[in-house]
């Protein structure tokens, strides 16, 4: 709600200073006389950028309500890397089918999810710091794709030396997230 609130504020204020800014001034060389609008108005746009963002980073820190509870985006990677490691034990001994079924539940049950709680990642954490784990996660992705392919293919050697590639992947996106959070505190 907060974030809404600052949106309006930032939109009302931006299109009366650009109106106050609009109008030329009586004489060459002069100021126009809305030039006390326009400076009021840029306060006021300032303001509701202020608002707006302090809104959207409280917004990331609560957790969605619903019908199911929804693990935020930081649960799920620290849960992904635990499931990928109960996966990663047992692979050797698995056919084509069921890594690709497990891998399936991999993407579709941690991986995704986190891509799409990414501006949550960004909101809470800042670009930067968001960014590096997004990326992180970005090539997890496309490790247990290709561990997909192979096995899909019947490759399972080729899948069963690519999934450490995604293992890794998603323990350090753990490790990044960890550590980025203690710093934001």
């Amino acid at each position: 709600m907060l974030a809404r609130i600052g949106a309006l504020v930032f939109a009302l204020g931006t299109i009366v200073g650009i109106t106050a800014a609009a109008k030329p001034p009586p004489k060459v060389g002069g100021w126009p006389d809305t030039l006390h609008v326009f400076v009021v108005a840029v306060i006021v746009a300032i303001t509701g950028l202020v608002v707006w963002r302090r809104g959207r980073a409280a917004e990331a820190e609560q957790p969605r309500t619903g019908t199911a509870p929804e693990a935020g985006p930081f649960e799920l990677i620290d849960a992904a890397s635990e499931s990928a490691a109960t996966l990663g034990g047992e692979i050797g001994g698995l056919g084509a089918g069921e890594i690709t079924r497990r891998v399936d539940a991999l993407l579709e049950g941690y991986v995704l999810p986190i891509a799409d709680g990414r501006q949550r990642i960004i909101d809470r954490l800042g670009m930067a710091r968001g960014a590096e784990i997004l990326v992180t996660m970005a090539y997890a992705e496309r490790m247990l794709n290709r561990v997909w392919s192979a096995a899909g293919d019947g490759h399972l050697g080729e899948a069963r030396r690519v999934y450490p590639d995604a293992l890794a992947a998603l323990e350090e996106a753990g490790r990044q997230a960890k550590a980025a959070r203690e710093a934001a505190r």
